[in-house]
């Protein structure tokens, strides 16, 4: 896979969070933590994009608007 430098400036406390991480040998690199940090969060931005679109799916294929849903989940919440 090709790759790209890039430069990102970082507040000095957060750079600093970085490099104990480093220290401590959690993570290998600057690098290795900002690109793992990147990826989690895409993928977690992925799968809350799946989830939203299958609940969007539901609603519309079952005739749901949000009152419904929140209807359900009072009569859920009442009924422990």
């Amino acid at each position: 896979m090709a790759t790209a430098m890039i430069q990102i400036p970082f507040q000095e406390d957060l750079l600093q969070q970085i490099d104990r991480f480093v220290e401590r040998k959690v993570v290998l690199s600057r690098e290795d933590l900002i690109r793992t940090a990147t990826e989690i969060y895409i993928q977690r931005k992925r799968n809350w994009q799946n989830l939203f679109a299958y609940g969007e799916k539901l609603a519309l294929d079952n005739n749901l608007v949000e009152e419904d849903v929140m209807n359900e989940i009072k009569a859920n919440r009442h009924s422990k």
